[in-house]
């Protein structure tokens, strides 16, 4: 190996695979991605893992020739999604990406949390059941792809297949807890890559693999969180991340609490809202061309911004359709505009929401996520959040 070592993540998203190259001092290197096939917003909300690995190599083989640097690498991924997987590791089916609404009655918890979608498995998918050695998070999936055998998840994927992060163990679970991965913390090193992931990703042989964590959280780790400092990721969907000393949990609001270090807890929620409304409909450079010449009036009526039937936050209703909410559009202009603003509304209310539940109003609040390079988009949430 020739330069300094390069550490390797690779996020698992609902749009794509995205791989960050980074330096030890956390200096980007590379960036690359490669895109998945999102499944219609109609429709039952799976895709297949193999899918997820293939985009995973192609973001990895992206990188480029600095890829023979790489020493560590760490997956994250959506928080809630769940694919079968048999005593190799290998997926059985489909994996049920965390929108997947099918599991609305089961095991008494919202359906996008993993612990509801194997319920539901357990009782609609017998074929499945008949095969499966264990369930796991996409991001366990790959990381079993790399190492060449199954894989525990970190504590932060482990939280909504029903593990309580307060007790370090598992809560109330459809299934024997044999059947779910070991549970470790986010930063534990899982192993060496095995043989055939060196082949497919191009990576070295000496290559650790390292315990990721959700999308959610790995985008707070990298704002640097502080209490008086939140984080949003806004992507297909946006995730709010607050910092508190003490847990905060409120399921009937949808706020739920990962681990942080130092003893923090890490308060939070995820809506089905988010920027995915956008590419449902328009191409990147429509959406660009939009945003360069948007006319962002706030007496305009929003858009609720989702493409998905039911919402668990900033409030709950599992039969909300967000077209009752929307007003027809003269023009994609109009459209874009009505969307964003309601991008912009819905992340003020979920900031309200978690204040109402006992975190405290932010001053300043970073963000990740595919809004980020609208330079419109981050100066009308600025004017809507009151806070730089």
């Amino acid at each position: 190996m020739t330069g300094s070592p390069l550490h390797l993540g690779v996020d698992i998203g609902t749009q794509g695979a995205r791989a960050l190259l980074v330096t030890s001092d956390g200096e980007i290197v590379s960036r690359s991605a490669h895109r998945l096939v999102v499944p219609p917003a109609d429709g039952p909300q799976e895709q297949r893992p193999a899918d997820w690995w293939e985009a995973f190599v192609q973001a990895v083989r992206a990188a480029g020739p600095a890829r023979d640097r790489v020493v560590s690498i760490a997956i994250s991924c959506t928080s809630g999604s769940v694919c079968v997987v048999d005593a190799a590791g290998d997926a059985i089916g489909p994996g049920l990406l965390y929108a997947d609404r099918r599991a609305i009655t089961s095991a008494g918890r919202d359906a996008s949390w993993a612990v509801a979608k194997i319920a539901w498995i357990l009782s609609e998918r017998p074929d499945l059941v008949a095969r499966a050695a264990g369930y796991t998070s996409p991001g366990g999936y790959i990381a079993a792809r790399l190492l060449g055998r199954p894989a525990p998840i970190d504590v932060t994927q482990a939280l909504k297949f029903g593990f309580d992060p307060g007790t370090d163990s598992w809560g109330a679970v459809p299934v024997s807890i044999e059947l779910l991965p070991p549970v470790v913390a986010t930063g534990t090193v899982l192993g060496p890559i095995g043989p055939a992931a060196m082949v497919d990703t191009g990576l070295p042989a000496d290559v650790m693999v390292v315990a990721g964590s959700t999308d959610g959280v790995a985008a707070q780790f990298a704002c640097r969180p502080a209490p008086e400092r939140w984080a949003t990721a806004i992507g297909s969907t946006i995730v709010w991340k607050a910092m508190s000393s003490s847990r905060i949990d409120a399921p009937e609001s949808g706020v739920y609490s990962h681990r942080g270090p130092d003893g923090w807890w890490l308060p939070g929620a995820a809506s089905n809202a988010g920027a995915r409304v956008l590419s449902s409909w328009a191409t990147q450079e429509e959406l660009d061309m939009f945003g360069a010449t948007a006319v962002l009036d706030p007496q305009v009526i929003a858009a609720y911004p989702s493409v998905v039937h039911g919402e668990r936050f900033p409030f709950a209703d599992a039969d909300f359709d967000p077209t009752t909410v929307s007003s027809a559009h003269s023009s994609p202009a109009e459209r874009y505009a009505a969307e964003v603003l309601g991008i912009a509304f819905v992340e003020r209310w979920g900031c309200a929401s978690l204040v109402a539940n006992g975190c405290r109003w932010p001053s300043s609040i970073a963000t990740t996520g595919g809004v980020v390079a609208s330079p419109t988009l981050m100066k009308l949430r600025a004017d809507v959040l009151q806070v730089p």
